[in-house]
């Protein structure tokens, strides 16, 4: 059994994926590690027969991020069908402040750059843009850009949206789209441009989710390379990392937990099958255990059906875990399941809660699904895998 959400649907029409407008939505995996570096001061000699002081340590200099700023307009065009039914000629403008954000490539893997940004609708808030889409504007997204192409997304793979030009300090973006449905009937177009200011600020690019060099909540770190392939869930290749806060409040990187069997999945707090899935997890893991198989089960786990890709909780973590017992891991996700999912699973229509992927202690994927019926499947694929 599986389920669906809403809210994924709710995204096809709430993005502006590949028209660059407000009617769908795509959004993508991996992980990045920063750093940190200090250097050791030399003490000055003594006078005399007096003994040098001894070397201060100096302080590493304090990270930066980059920072972006700045107004994009959509100028709308309806045909004459669409203006037959009521639509006029119009503009909406959307004001972004957004910083440098490294914690998530999987969201677009062809970037130089990720930002997460603040939106503002400043311009056709009530007259252009109901005219455009059914949804309240996001107030939240990432944009991002790479090799000349700009790219837009809520928290799922963004999606090209036309170009970037860098140039200095400036980002100069562009696009134009015909031909999309309008809500009166008939077609719209839009012509996009703006000018976005590039800047920095003393600031995490990880955003604090570098992983510890221990974790507290006890976590095997296994310390692999850091990942550099494609982002995309596929049968025989390395699963994508990713990088997610656990119930300690730390980032965990999926991939320090190479070395034993994995069991990723998505899951949400009120989804039935993903419930009726973790009750008998822990049963699932002693039985590989009884056969000298270790297995780690990574929930990432979302708010809601509702909410798919909203804040989950450390309180929701623990209420989780508790809740059926478990000794595995139950991590924050961050649209990282639904990105690698929907592309795997070929579109929204085939993804549901639970998906999971079964990971080998290399890091390659042997298996993959959607929904939950009973552990049974599982155990027996892994138990062929490893004998």
């Amino acid at each position: 059994m599986r389920l669906w959400t809403t809210t994924i649907l709710s995204l096809v029409a709430l993005g502006a994926a590949a028209c660059g407008g407000d009617r769908a939505t795509t959004g993508g995996g991996g992980s990045s590690d920063g750093g940190s570096s200090s250097n050791t001061g030399a003490g000055g000699a003594g006078a005399g027969t007096g003994v040098g002081g001894g070397g201060g340590m100096m302080q590493p200099p304090p990270k930066e991020r980059a920072t972006i700023s700045g107004d994009i307009t959509w100028q709308v065009t309806f045909d004459a069908t669409a203006q037959m039914g009521g639509a006029t000629d119009c503009a909406y403008t959307r004001h972004y402040e957004g910083v440098q954000d490294d914690s998530a490539p999987w969201l677009c893997p062809s970037c130089e750059i990720i930002y997460r940004t603040q939106v503002e609708m400043t311009a056709g808030l009530t007259d252009c843009y109901p005219q455009v889409s059914e949804f309240e504007p996001a107030e939240q997204e990432w944009i991002g850009y790479g090799n000349g192409a700009y790219f837009r997304g809520l928290g799922v793979r963004m999606s090209e949206q036309g170009t970037a030009a860098p140039s200095g300090e400036m980002v100069v973006v562009a696009n134009q789209v015909t031909g999309i449905d309008a809500l009166a009937g008939g077609t719209l177009g839009f012509d996009v441009s703006g000018q976005l200011t590039v800047g920095s600020e003393e600031g995490d690019p990880l955003n604090g989710f570098e992983p510890p060099s221990s974790y507290e909540c006890g976590w095997p770190k296994a310390d692999p390379p850091p990942y550099a392939g494609n982002h995309m869930v596929a049968l025989g290749q390395t699963l994508p990392d990713g990088l997610f806060k656990d119930a300690c409040e730390e980032a965990v990187r999926l991939h320090d937990f190479a070395g034993s069997y994995l069991f990723v999945d998505m899951s949400a707090m009120d989804c039935p099958p993903c419930q009726q899935m973790a009750q008998g997890e822990e049963a699932f893991v002693g039985s590989l255990a009884q056969q000298g198989i270790d297995v780690h089960v990574v929930t990432l786990l979302a708010p809601s059906l509702s909410d798919t890709l909203g804040e989950t909780t450390t309180t929701m973590l623990d209420t989780w875990k508790s809740t059926y017992g478990l000794q595995s891991p139950v991590l924050a996700d961050r649209g990282w399941g639904l990105t690698m999912f929907i592309d795997a699973f070929g579109g929204i229509e085939n993804t549901g809660y639970p998906s999971w992927v079964i990971v080998a202690p290399d890091l390659t994927v042997i298996d993959m699904g959607t929904g939950f019926g009973t552990w049974d499947d599982h155990v027996a694929t892994i138990t062929a895998h490893a004998n």
